[in-house]
């Protein structure tokens, strides 16, 4: 992609504007994949984190993979929940976010601390 075809290439990393451009984009996907946007907003700062925690400490492709993983792990989760709801039930943000958030600090703490031997 050219650059100058990017509107966050002009933000400095980090900055309001940069922040403002990535929430833009992520309420986007989330439309785009049918997830409610109340997700974005619960689980950026965690993601950010875990992905920060893993780059710095494992290892720097792994970090969007690893939060690609959860996302796989927390879904199934929050599918299986649906499974025993009421037939016609969809699975809320709620549901959704109370799946990924114990995976991401679990794996977030694992990146952190070097503890490996436990899956």
């Amino acid at each position: 992609m050219n650059q100058s075809s990017n509107p966050s290439s002009t933000s400095r990393k980090g900055s309001p504007e940069e922040m403002v451009s990535a929430h833009a984009w992520l309420s986007q996907v989330a439309e785009e994949l049918g997830l409610p946007a109340d997700i974005v907003r619960q689980s950026v700062r965690d993601v950010l984190e875990l992905t920060a925690a893993v780059a710095h400490n494992r290892s720097r492709p792994a970090a969007p993979v690893t939060a690609f993983l959860i996302g796989l792990a927390a879904g199934q989760a929050a599918g299986q929940t649906a499974e025993r709801q009421a037939p016609g039930e969809n699975v809320s943000g709620d549901d959704l976010f109370s799946a990924a958030r114990p995976r991401i600090e679990r794996i977030t703490a694992r990146a952190l601390d070097g503890i490996s031997e436990h899956p």
